[in-house]
């Protein structure tokens, strides 16, 4: 009981600031970003500019993968996570033989998925980049000016991909 007491006081007392946020800062407009995962390869095909009706707040769910909002001087300004279809790891240390763990990322680096992700924009974000947490690696596209959409070179848009 003593502990539970000290758990409470101790959820009470932490600073909401030292919280991780399960939400985006409230913003005016996202980018809509069309991206792609290829044996390894993580690309940006389109960054879509979209006003909001009304200021909103974007989920962060669990994922390998974040899409951050980049300003002035590389500073990310907010950030959601996100998984590509079928890269997902369904396996849990508990509940699984090694055999079948090892079958799960055989197929995993194998898979070819395209999805859309919702970035906030915040105030001064000029950029967006898709970092993959398992590589550390990034892909960077420009967001485009209001109204706008930009799709990156086939050059540029592997330029810093996610490829070991």
């Amino acid at each position: 009981m003593d502990a539970m007491v000290a758990l409470l006081i101790t959820l009470l007392l932490t600073p909401t600031s030292a919280l991780p946020r399960e939400e985006s800062t409230l913003v005016n407009e996202m980018a809509r970003l069309t991206v792609k995962y290829e044996r390894g390869v993580t690309r940006i095909l389109r960054v879509e500019r979209v006003p909001l009706s009304s200021p909103q707040k974007m989920r962060r769910w669990r994922g390998r993968f974040e899409a951050r909002a980049i300003g002035a001087g590389g500073k990310v300004i907010d950030f959601v996570r996100f998984d590509f279809p079928l890269m997902a790891s369904a396996e849990t240390p508990d509940d699984t033989t090694a055999e079948a763990a090892k079958l799960g990322q055989k197929l995993r680096e194998h898979v070819t998925a395209t999805t859309l992700v919702r970035v906030p924009l915040p105030a001064g974000a000029t950029q967006v980049t898709v970092y993959d947490g398992a590589t550390k690696k990034s892909v960077t596209a420009e967001v485009p000016p209001p109204g706008g959409t930009s799709s990156p070179s086939p050059a540029a848009a592997g330029d810093g991909s996610t490829r070991k």
